[in-house]
């Protein structure tokens, strides 16, 4: 692979212009279910471009069509466009300006990118074999998203879909690709206590929230060191505790907030399982009562194993494949992948710091590759499937 195919993989002024955008998205994040300003701005790019834009009734997001063979296949490039809720530490000239909300995920590499793809696309649609729908999904980090996309029938009609995830920690000009299970379920959970409260030089008058949910937090570590199976990955983590408003008051109740992550359907619901007898019998072995706020996230992203096989052979034109890491982290892509075959990978673009810390930011010198993925795997996948090829 020369370094001269790796600099022309799309032309400088395509690349300049996708930099800029990145660049000026990433000064304009907006959370989960929120991505007003987003969402007309991927519209006004898409416009310019001549595409035409679906309604489908969301709030947010936008899905739009290239088409070619109108008679031929459809697949579905998917590209994430929120935020996270926390302030950028960077000191670049492009960093957040809204405080308390950064792309610190690198969502809006995901969708600069996918923009890039669609110019790309656009240029080559009369030899298309079939339709290449762009779908800017909102909600990502809150699980809905694509559960909304889902719902709206933006999938009807589709035969194959691709996302892909930027990678802080892998060099620019990187892939990792695997088939089968590569990331884990996602379930969150919220804990009440309710006790009496009391004063701290009395405890016995009370039922004190805040031992009680220490005991249930401690216990919580069995879930997975004793009642999961070693060769499964099972996490779980209690990641927020709330209780009290003095040091000399015992008071009325103490919550904690948690995830479980599992690599698999059968962990999944054994972990959840043990997790609520856990806390249900602490609670009342200390005589108090719970309430428990579970949240069902996406289950597991699962690739399929020839459209996995298509992605690799597209990749390897002009990135070095690299091992795909064994991870808990999770993706509502998977929704996606519930209705139709799809192929999830990660994209290296080496940057200052890792994902969801204050400090990241997407490497732009990586959007390059991240366009021509997304191009090449549309291009490829609709010609195999136009040949009469099955998924």
């Amino acid at each position: 692979m020369s370094e001269q195919a790796l600099t022309n993989l799309i032309s400088p002024t395509l690349e300049e212009h996708v930099v800029d955008f990145f660049k000026e998205v990433h000064q304009h994040p907006e959370l989960a279910g929120k991505e007003t300003w987003t969402t007309k701005r991927i519209e006004q790019e898409l416009n310019l471009l001549n595409i035409p834009i679906k309604d489908f009734n969301l709030e947010t997001g936008v899905v739009a069509d290239i088409v070619g063979d109108a008679n031929g296949p459809m697949v579905a490039l998917r590209a994430d466009i929120d935020a996270l809720p926390m302030d950028e530490a960077t000191d670049l000239e492009y960093k957040s300006k809204i405080p308390g909300v950064a792309h610190s995920c690198g969502h809006d590499f995901h969708f600069s990118a996918l923009l890039g793809a669609a110019a790309l696309l656009m240029q080559e649609k009369d030899q298309l074999h079939g339709t290449v729908r762009l779908l800017f999904q909102p909600g990502e980090e809150k699980h809905l998203g694509a559960k909304e996309m889902v719902e709206a029938g933006v999938l009807k009609n589709v035969d194959a879909a691709f996302a892909f995830h930027d990678v802080s920690i892998a060099p620019v000009g990187t892939v990792g690709i695997r088939a089968g299970r590569i990331m884990a379920s996602n379930d969150n959970f919220q804990v009440t206590v309710h006790g009496v409260g009391s004063h701290a030089s009395a405890p016995q008058i009370g039922k004190d929230p805040i031992v009680t949910a220490a005991e249930m937090i401690n216990l919580l570590q069995t879930v997975v060191s004793r009642n999961v199976d070693p060769a499964d990955r099972v996490v779980v983590t209690v990641g927020q505790i709330d209780g009290g408003t003095a040091n000399n008051v015992i008071p009325q109740e103490c919550s904690f907030k948690g995830t479980l992550r599992s690599s698999s359907e059968e962990s999944r619901q054994s972990a959840k399982k043990h997790l609520y007898q856990i806390i249900q019998n602490t609670a009342i072995a200390f005589d108090q009562t719970v309430d428990i706020e579970w949240d069902q996230g996406p289950t597991q992203v699962f690739n399929n194993q020839k459209l996995t096989s298509i992605v690799k052979g597209s990749a390897s034109n002009f990135l070095q494949e690299i091992p795909f890491p064994d991870a808990d982290g999770d993706d509502d892509f998977a929704t996606m992948e519930q209705e139709v075959p799809g192929c999830y990978v990660i994209l290296g673009n080496k940057g200052q710091s890792i994902m969801h810390n204050p400090d990241f930011v997407a490497n732009p010198d990586a959007l390059k590759f991240g366009v021509k993925l997304d191009e090449q795997v549309a291009v490829d996948v609709l010609n195999y499937l136009a040949a009469g090829g099955k998924l």
